[in-house]
């Protein structure tokens, strides 16, 4: 009598979770679907704030301008690039935290 379990000597029917050579292609798709969704956003939001502060600072663009054309800008790409409803969401709200920073910026001045 031994003491230990016989080993299979069959085929694996399905492999240990931890090799990356058997992940489920669905599994494989999320993830690479996640990876562009966060590059998408991510390199959207850096051409958004670099590009409003290049024509507020260098091209002196007014303000209010500057964020009403790269608002609309971020909002039509959004729709193109199929980004949904928090993409507009995150739009709007970064134009708000605009106006916040501008009407801080505006009694900073007032006050000197």
């Amino acid at each position: 009598m031994s003491s230990h379990a016989e080993a299979s000597t069959g085929p694996v029917d399905t492999p240990p979770p931890h090799t990356d050579a058997y992940m489920d292609m669905a599994a494989r798709r999320a993830q690479f679907d996640g990876f562009f969704k966060l590059v998408l956003w991510m390199s959207m939001l850096i051409l958004i704030v670099v590009g409003y502060a290049v024509f507020t600072l260098t091209m002196h663009v007014t303000w209010v301008g500057a964020m009403i054309g790269f608002a609309a800008f971020g909002i039509i790409a959004g729709l193109l690039l199929n980004m949904g409803g928090a993409w507009i969401a995150t739009v709007v709200g970064l134009c708000v935290l605009g106006i916040v920073i501008e009407l801080l910026i505006w009694l900073g001045s007032a006050l000197l």
